[in-house]
């Protein structure tokens, strides 16, 4: 059986998580769910050091490529790779390789560090309040007050959603990406999201897909993040992935 041991070495303000054994089918697998636990984080890099691993086939490509598109999407960040135990093309524009971690994690330090507001909240119906307060604090904190209405309507309705379903909890998070501010819960109810039909009333984000720029999910560990996109940008119909 394949072993693979996954390090986070540090979260903030770039992920570096060390590897080391096989990289395989199953062991991959773990590769992707503590990726996705760095990446509920919202660092502005993740740095993949996997110097002390082999490829026992060629899966590790493509699931480089799957991480990278992912990551791009949300939270908007880069992945770079470090000394990968097999060529790794470049396809995407969200992955870089690096001869070393040194070199990568000096690639990583030198982004910029978004801006973020954060707290944690209960499962109770006045956190919705507090949700909005924050947005619009952050938004302004931010230079981007224009997104301020926008951006309380969706932490209200993903923190209400993590009162309704998960119950547990949450930590809500807004961050400036760019002229967007990104509003993220992080709950400890594993269930993904969806859009309600008629038959499932309250149990989606019929609100958050109509007015967000973009919007989806990433199962942790842990939970999951419930992440939805403020902008002047048309929105686009999007799905929990």
């Amino acid at each position: 059986m394949s072993m693979l041991v996954c390090q986070v070495r540090r979260q903030q303000p770039f992920a570096l998580i060390a590897m080391a054994g096989t990289l395989d089918q199953d062991t991959l697998i773990q590769a992707g769910v503590t990726l996705a636990d760095c990446l509920a984080a919202q660092p502005e890099a993740v740095v993949l050091d996997l110097a002390d691993t082999r490829c026992a086939d060629e899966r590790l490509v493509p699931w480089l490529h799957r991480a990278a598109v992912s990551a791009s999407r949300w939270p908007g960040v880069p992945i770079m790779v470090a000394a990968p135990p097999c060529p790794v093309p470049v396809a995407h524009p969200g992955l870089s390789v690096f001869d070393d971690a040194g070199l990568a994690e000096k690639a990583a330090e030198a982004l910029p560090v978004s801006p973020r507001r954060s707290v944690t909240l209960p499962p109770t119906p006045a956190s919705c309040a507090r949700a909005r307060d924050l947005a619009q604090r952050a938004c302004a904190a931010f230079g981007l007050p224009r997104l301020g209405q926008l951006a309380q309507l969706l932490a209200s309705e993903l923190a209400a959603n993590a009162v309704t379903h998960a119950r547990t909890d949450m930590e809500l998070t807004l961050r400036r990406a760019g002229e967007a501010v990104i509003v993220a819960v992080r709950d400890g109810d594993p269930r993904l999201p969806h859009e309600s039909g008629p038959e499932d009333r309250g149990a989606g984000l019929e609100l958050v897909s109509a007015m967000a720029t973009d919007w989806g999910s990433l199962l942790t560990s842990g939970g999951k993040v419930v992440w939805a996109s403020a902008s002047v940008a048309e929105p686009r119909r999007a799905t929990a992935s």
